[in-house]
């Protein structure tokens, strides 16, 4: 729970300034029963919070605070000024307590070991706080008048009073002596029921509102210590918060200014001056670390949105009187924001459908000799500069040949196509729109909508999808996503005479062949790397790009093998220009929208437009 300190820390202070506020209320208006809910319900969250942490001395601390308030707001204890110095000095206790076990934390240590059953005992001034609480908490009940009853009377006789006015049976000076009268017969009767207490010598004392006299006492028994003075300072502040809109403004001026760093460098690329070189790297360093920064304030981690699957997929087996053990691991692998939320409801998609395809029923496992409980697993990795995250089910499998009776029935494909079809090909085709095996249709699955959008929004994001199946054993889902989509490393290439990048996540190795390696295989271009058949792709013929003149045919052919959901291929380029870090810039016109092959463009430093290279669409 360490990784959680600083969220606490942030949070504790918010919630110490709500408490200090109403008890500053509090102070003016005693009667506040709106400030005595707001100060029960910040303490009993509080005391939540601390319990998830696990820090006991915390928990004790507000256990105890929530029992006084909660005492004073059904009006067991009046309010008064010793009572408001106590919750005081209960909120210093409270902030020493945050600080030192928040510490503790950092520095490795679990909390201080003691040898008593209080657990707030190496911290005195808290322990002669809590000590005090609890002897306050000890007080006999004291009956009081509920205010709820004195609001009640008042809206009572205004109605009266306007029902009276509306019939004009009585004056207005008849009206003020009848309510001086109820009131007075009121306070009369709750005095001579409250306030009498009788003493050992059964003589009558009115001493409810005089709490005070009862902590002297205990003050003299020596149950009450004195207080410790209040230490006032202030505090550096832990966190702060801010908008993603001012994270993604912040994220573009960043941005621009990396674009601004490479034009610099460009134009002063020609003149010798070691002052300026000198320069130029410091700025070099200074943008860095500031884009460095402002990435990692986007970054989150995966936890935001897998701690709701547990519960899911806990309703989703009962509904389905199923037995299923669901596993998370690396959750702490920390991810863009803005794909954390692309992809939350891919992963929704691909765990759904394991519950609902993937694991079969107990009886069903126990006859095909697995455990009654099925297994899901979600694995979050990261490599370089992307993610990999794995679902895994142990349930039934793919079956590749009912993917191809499916296919077949539903008009996606030929008889000769499905015949024709490899394992990997036909386990492609359950990313196709309006695909699905399912033989009915459930408020979980069976419409053919999901894994066409998990597909698409994946490769949106510049990732990929790739599938592995063996039927009886289970499935695999595994999702390669780059860490940010605002920048990332890509690989500037050169085709004729447009520069274009390709994002390193993609990318699988670059090599060169000689020209009469390449082969063709029903007029396709394609070569043989480990005895296997890699089809190539000449982006000067996709794009329609003008061929030079006067060009002599090169020996050597540079190739870069770039991976799509397992299958590679390789794009042919005449010149490799070596890493560059691209800024994205999304098209945001709309005759742009149905532009294929492009993921986005950047800006180089001598002030072209490169346009990045979508390879999922290619």
């Amino acid at each position: 729970m360490s990784k959680y300190i600083g969220i606490f820390r942030a949070e504790s202070e918010k919630y110490t300034k709500e408490l200090s506020d109403s008890l500053l209320a509090l102070e003016k208006d005693p009667e506040n029963i709106e400030q005595m809910n707001t100060m029960f319900r910040t303490a009993h969250t509080f005391k939540g919070m601390a319990s998830t942490m696990g820090f006991k001395e915390i928990v004790e601390l507000t256990h105890e605070m929530e029992n006084l308030i909660d005492r004073l707001r059904t009006r067991e204890l009046i309010l008064n000024s010793s009572l408001i110095d106590i919750l005081f000095k209960c909120l210093d206790a409270l902030e020493e307590l945050v600080e030192n076990v928040c510490r503790d934390r950092v520095n490795g240590s679990e909390g201080r070991k003691t040898d008593t059953d209080n657990t707030c005992e190496p911290y005195p001034d808290v322990r002669e706080v809590l000590k005090t609480l609890k002897a306050v908490n000890d007080l006999p009940k004291i009956v009081c008048p509920q205010k709820k009853e004195d609001d009640l009377l008042a809206v009572k006789m205004k109605d009266n009073q306007e029902k009276d006015n509306q019939k004009g049976k009585i004056s207005e000076n008849e009206n003020k002596a009848r309510k001086v009268e109820k009131v007075l017969k009121y306070v009369h009767e709750t005095e001579t029921e409250v306030n009498e207490t009788k003493t050992e010598d059964n003589e009558t004392e009115i001493e409810v509102n005089k709490i005070e006299k009862i902590f002297f006492e205990f003050e003299k028994e020596g149950k009450i210590s004195a207080f410790p003075k209040s230490k006032f300072k202030v505090k550096n502040i832990q966190s702060s918060r801010i908008s993603t809109e001012q994270l993604d403004k912040l994220m573009n001026l960043a941005g621009e200014l990396v674009i601004n760093r490479s034009r610099i460098h460009e134009l002063i690329g020609n003149l010798k001056s070691k002052e300026l070189e000198l320069a130029l790297s410091e700025y070099y360093k200074l943008t860095r670390e500031l884009q460095e920064e402002v990435i990692e304030a986007r970054m989150l981690p995966l936890d935001q949105i897998t701690h709701v699957y547990p519960r899911m997929i806990r309703d989703l087996a009962r509904a389905q009187n199923k037995e299923i053990n669901f596993i998370i691991k690396g959750k702490e692998i920390k991810l863009d924001r803005t794909i954390l939320e692309e992809i939350g409801d891919s992963l929704v998609h691909l765990l759904r459908n394991a519950v609902d395809h993937g694991i079969e029923l107990p009886e069903k496992r126990a006859e095909l000799g697995k455990k009654e409980t099925g297994t899901i697993v979600v694995t979050a990795l990261r490599q370089e500069n992307f993610a990999l995250i794995k679902i895994e089910d142990d349930g039934r499998g793919i079956d590749t040949e009912e993917i191809r009776k499916v296919a077949l029935e539903k008009g996606m494909v030929s008889k000769e196509e499905a015949e024709q079809l490899q394992e990997r090909e036909a386990m492609q085709l359950i990313f196709a729109p309006g695909f699905s095996t399912a033989s009915r249709v459930t408020d979980i699955s069976g419409r053919g909508i999901g894994m066409d959008v998990v597909k698409n929004r994946i490769e949106r994001l510049g990732g990929s999808v790739k599938v592995e199946s063996k039927p009886g054993s289970g499935s695999s889902f595994e999702l390669k996503l780059p860490l940010t989509i605002a920048l990332y490393q890509a690989m500037l290439i050169k085709v004729e005479k447009e520069r274009y990048a390709i994002p390193f996540t993609n990318i699988v190795k670059n090599i060169e062949i000689r020209a009469e390696e390449v082969r063709h295989i029903k007029e396709e271009e394609v070569i043989i790397i480990n005895k296997k058949v890699l089809p190539l792709l000449r982006l000067q013929k996709l794009f329609q790009l003008p061929v030079q003149k006067a060009v002599q045919k090169k020996e050597n052919i540079s190739v870069v093998i770039v991976e799509k959901a397992g299958q590679e291929i390789g794009i042919i380029v005449d010149e490799l220009l070596g890493k560059q870090e691209v800024i994205v810039k999304n098209f945001k016109s709309k005759l742009l929208d149905n532009t294929r092959g492009f993921a986005g463009a950047t800006i180089m430093g001598d002030g072209d437009v490169v346009l990045i290279i979508d390879v999922n669409s290619l």
